[in-house]
């Protein structure tokens, strides 16, 4: 049989779908870059522009930092459990943990277990508002026995299927309408995100008020 395949689209959407204009923004759970990105867009630019571009975020796991996948997969059970709006603030909360307390670090997760991690990750999950950390909890459990993997690890492998079909290698990335925005810095600010959504594409995405 061939592999499986996505029942719909990759990613998880932070704004409504079907707009004309597609962001994608690819992102690593524990990159400070992606970390910036990800902070400004969720808590300042979305309300402005989320009912004007359907924005997604796509989760690039880098293997330099193993216990990535373990927050990766996280992430993933809350949303396969909770939906997009719990996923899109335990990711915020997982970018705050990692900046502010050092979370999911190299030299923070060296010596610890992988249960030992996951239990932090359900611990954070518990104190967000709609999440059932029970259920995130259940995802990661093991799913049988040799390599059989945990109740996301079908769904780490299509993120990590779709960004390495896509060429994604460094992040953040972001690409709009299918091809890569190179001009979209980690380090903007939201007046230099707004300045660039404002033409809605009508100057080619070129950055023509950005000053």
């Amino acid at each position: 049989m061939p592999p499986p395949l996505p029942p719909s689209h990759c990613g998880t959407p932070l704004s409504p779908k079907g707009k004309d204009i597609v962001i994608e923004l690819f992102l690593d759970l524990v990159c400070p870059f992606s970390s910036k990105m990800y902070k400004v867009v969720f808590d300042e630019v979305l309300a402005t522009y989320g009912d004007k571009v359907s924005f997604v975020v796509h989760q690039v796991i880098q293997p330099w930092h193993p216990q990535g996948t373990y927050v990766h997969e996280a992430a993933l059970a809350v949303r396969d459990a909770c939906g997009a709006d719990a996923y899109a603030k335990f990711v915020r909360a997982t970018y705050a943990a990692y900046d502010d307390d050092g979370k999911w670090k190299d030299d923070d997760s060296f010596d610890k277990t992988r249960g030992q991690i996951y239990a932090e990750l359900c611990a954070l999950a518990a104190t967000i508002e709609g999440v059932d950390a029970e259920a995130v909890a259940a995802a990661l459990k093991l799913t049988g026995p040799g390599n059989a993997g945990t109740g996301v690890t079908q769904a780490i492998k299509w993120a990590v299927k779709y960004h390495r079909c896509r060429g994604i290698h460094v992040t953040p990335t972001v690409l709009v309408n299918g091809l890569e925005a190179g001009i979209v810095s980690s380090s903007w600010t939201a007046a230099q995100w707004k300045a660039w959504l404002e033409p809605m594409g009508a100057d080619n995405w070129q950055g023509s008020k950005l000053g």
